[in-house]
C-alpha cells in the first residue's frame, strides 16, 4: 500500500484541525481571514460557525486520504471527494456568514 497520500492529507488535516479547534474553541477570530469586529454582530456565533466548518474540513481530508490508500485504483474519484466537500465548504461559509454580520 502506498501510505504517502494518507500521510500528505494527513499533516493538512492535522493543520486544519488546529486552526479549527483555535478558531471554534479558544475564540482566535483574528485567524478568520478579512474579519473585521466592528461589521460582525455575534463574534462567538461566527467563531462557532467558521470552526465548526474548519473541523469538517480536516474530516474531510483524513478520509480523502484514507480513501485514497484504500482504493488506489480509484484516485479519481477521490479527488473530487475532496474538492466537492471542500467547496461545499467554502460556499457554506460564503453564504452561512452573513447571519452574523451587522445589518
Amino acid at each position: 500500500m502506498n501510505f504517502f497520500n494518507l500521510i500528505v492529507f494527513g499533516v493538512i488535516a492535522l493543520m486544519l484541525l488546529l486552526l479549527g479547534y483555535k478558531i471554534r474553541y479558544q475564540k482566535k477570530s483574528s485567524l478568520i481571514s478579512g474579519f473585521n469586529e466592528d461589521m460582525v454582530a455575534d463574534v462567538n456565533g461566527l467563531c462557532n460557525y467558521v470552526g465548526g466548518l474548519m473541523l469538517i474540513n480536516a474530516a474531510i481530508a483524513l478520509s480523502t486520504g484514507i480513501l485514497m490508500t484504500c482504493f488506489p485504483t480509484q484516485l479519481n474519484y477521490c479527488l473530487i471527494y475532496f474538492v466537492a466537500g471542500i467547496l461545499g465548504t467554502t460556499i457554506a461559509a460564503g453564504v452561512g456568514k452573513k447571519r452574523f454580520m451587522k445589518r
